[in-house]
């Protein structure tokens, strides 16, 4: 009956990875939906995946959607929760799926986490009764961002801080073992705690190295700072995901942790104006008051059942 009505109500087609990559290669989507991330994830965790199309009257795809163990939207919380996720480092706040912006249509599967980027697409999508659900989007460094005042004071910050002996370094010129070593030591001196997934974040950044982005500081050669972020490029947007970072509290009269943020911002911003492309960079829900002098809070959508 489920199958029926998805297929012959819905006019939503069973597919194949490849429908759905035409899709996002199409409409685009954020890192967890994007089909070499997905498709990472189906080879380390038991997703029994599930990939459906719609097609308009010509045959053109206008929308796909990946589900997992059959009735979960691939990367929402839930299932990530039985999939056991939970320390896979992705934006588990937000989906973005490969939808034309063109386009309406009703997708059978409830989550509580849809980007407002598919607000107008989706018939049953709606962001009352959504319990004010919202997602931190970093403010850009043009006009209508961040203010002067605002940028000078990070620019002075950071030139403070290289005057200082400080150095700014591309994660991509360190290995996965070395950037996870880093992470993880920063992220302890940060937080007090420990992390628990050092293979695991080895292997997705080995398998997935151009996905992330960001820089390590180093002060007088020794990593002070750094931030865990995912990058994932679309037709009209790139979509940064900052999940976590750590910095050295010994530098606190630097502020080493608004500095990186700063440059990773900055840098981030920098990429998508080259490109000609929209700068989406996630801070996560509005879970602390810092977020809300780097952010705007967007609503996240609820797909209600049908």
């Amino acid at each position: 009956m489920k199958h029926f009505f998805i297929s012959k109500i819905l006019r939503w087609d069973v597919g194949t990875a490849s429908d759905y990559k035409q899709c996002h290669n199409l409409y685009g989507g954020s890192f967890v939906t994007h089909p070499e991330v997905l498709e990472f994830l189906h080879s380390r965790y038991d997703c029994q995946p599930t990939f459906y199309v719609k097609r308009d009257s010509s045959g053109v795809p206008v929308g796909s959607f990946c589900t997992w163990l059959g009735s979960h939207l691939a990367g929402d919380i839930k299932v990530t929760k039985k999939l056991d996720m939970e320390y896979c480092p992705f934006n588990k706040d937000e989906l973005i799926l490969p939808v034309s912006p063109g386009t309406k249509i009703i997708i059978p599967v409830k989550t509580k986490i849809i980007s407002n980027i598919n607000a107008n697409s989706i018939f049953n999508l709606t962001f009352k009764k959504n319990s004010n659900r919202g997602i931190c989007i970093a403010k850009g460094c043009g006009k209508e961002g961040f203010s002067s005042s605002t940028k000078n004071s990070r620019n002075r910050e950071l030139k403070r801080f290289i005057k200082a002996g400080g150095k700014v370094v591309d994660q991509s010129e360190y290995s996965p073992d070395e950037l996870v070593s880093i992470y993880f030591e920063l992220y302890e001196k940060r937080w007090g705690n420990k992390h628990g997934n050092y293979h695991q974040l080895v292997d997705m950044i080995t398998n997935l190295r151009h996905f992330f982005f960001g820089h390590v500081l180093l002060l007088n050669d020794t990593p002070c700072a750094f931030q865990l972020i995912m990058k994932a490029d679309s037709p009209e947007w790139i979509s940064f995901d900052y999940i976590n970072g750590g910095y050295d509290t010994v530098h606190d009269s630097f502020c080493p942790g608004t500095i990186v943020t700063w440059v990773n911002v900055h840098a981030a911003y920098s990429l998508c104006e080259s490109l000609g492309k929209k700068m989406r960079y996630s801070f996560g829900r509005p879970t602390a008051d810092y977020k809300n002098r780097w952010c705007k809070t967007e609503p996240v959508g609820r797909i209600l059942a049908l």
